[in-house]
């Protein structure tokens, strides 16, 4: 399978006049995937653009354009978005019409869901330029931001872009969407979190025992709907890699609640952790888990307790 290229990669080869006839854009992130389709469009300006959403758009109009060839017409440039709503058929065509270089057409497929797996994707795939515009993650993040501000000629100060990414984190989008608020109203919001963190944004921060960014993850966690049973067993999941890592063994569970972040960032966890410590926590979420399966009473405040716990090294003494 083809490799997927960071959307930075991508742009520099645009601007380099190397261009694909088909690309992929393949996450979530709104931003960095209309930033692709500007950029392409400002190199490539005599392209008429027709932009089609299926399950708004027929599919048929679809294939019309991408058949309606004409000698005296300027090279077009057809985006797609919601592609899994192509029926079985639809699908066919389409692999066929990839895998036969047109140099009258430049073809944009979207799909925002970057987990799903299916043929379809795969074979897309292997037949265009996969780009990966998924929300960056912070560090790269803040990269990001600053190139953008510098574009748009907007002057922040670095703890500010920290302040405002911890805030609105959730995406490329959101986080500029409130600098330019700010920026253009001279008043600077509370800066109130309403991120929408993953669960294991709570297990990298308790991970580096970072008792503040802990706190705040959890309580997005639960506003934004995650039950406190979930989180309860991502950290005991957690927790159970991390000593059996001490050990070199294999986990004996399946892994769907420790990614691939989580892994390549272990070694780091463990120089923050000892066995004894990591065996008393293992107590105290059983602990929380007995609560929460025989009594009435809001645990949340006790798991709070907990993990400033944690982050203290209370249960190493």
């Amino acid at each position: 399978m083809k490799k997927m290229f960071s959307l930075g990669q991508a742009v520099k080869d645009i601007r380099r006049q190397n261009f694909s006839n088909s690309y992929f854009l393949y996450g979530n992130d709104i931003f960095m995937q209309d930033f692709f389709i500007k950029e392409l469009k400002k190199i490539k300006k005599q392209s008429k653009t027709y932009l089609y959403y299926l399950g708004y758009d027929n599919q048929e109009n679809i294939f019309n354009e991408l058949s309606n060839l004409s000698l005296f017409e300027s090279e077009k440039i057809i985006i797609i978005k919601n592609i899994n709503r192509f029926t079985s058929q639809a699908k066919k065509d389409l692999l066929d019409y990839m895998s036969k270089k047109n140099s009258n057409s430049l073809l944009i497929l979207v799909k925002n869901n970057f987990d799903s797996r299916s043929k379809f994707i795969d074979s897309i795939k292997n037949h265009s330029t996969s780009i990966d515009v998924r929300t960056p993650f912070e560090d790269k993040m803040e990269e990001w931001i600053k190139y953008f501000l510098k574009r748009e000629e907007i002057n922040v100060d670095n703890i500010s872009i920290k302040d405002y990414i911890n805030a609105y984190g959730s995406s490329i989008s959101n986080v500029m969407n409130y600098i330019r608020i700010d920026f253009l109203s001279g008043i600077k919001t509370s800066n109130q979190i309403i991120r929408n963190y993953h669960i294991w944004h709570l297990q990298d921060s308790i991970g580096e025992k970072d008792i503040n960014k802990s706190v705040i993850i959890f309580q997005s966690l639960l506003l934004n709907g995650n039950s406190i049973n979930l989180i309860l067993i991502y950290l005991f999941n957690f927790y159970k890699y991390m000593y059996n890592t001490f050990y070199n063994k294999k986990s004996n569970f399946k892994t769907f609640s420790i990614n691939k972040i989580i892994q390549f960032r272990m070694n780091g966890y463990l120089k923050k952790y000892s066995k004894k410590e990591i065996e008393n926590i293992f107590l105290k979420l059983k602990e929380l888990d007995f609560l929460l399966k025989n009594s009435t009473l809001n645990i949340n405040n006790a798991a709070i307790c907990m993990l400033s716990n944690i982050c203290v090294g209370y249960y190493e003494r």
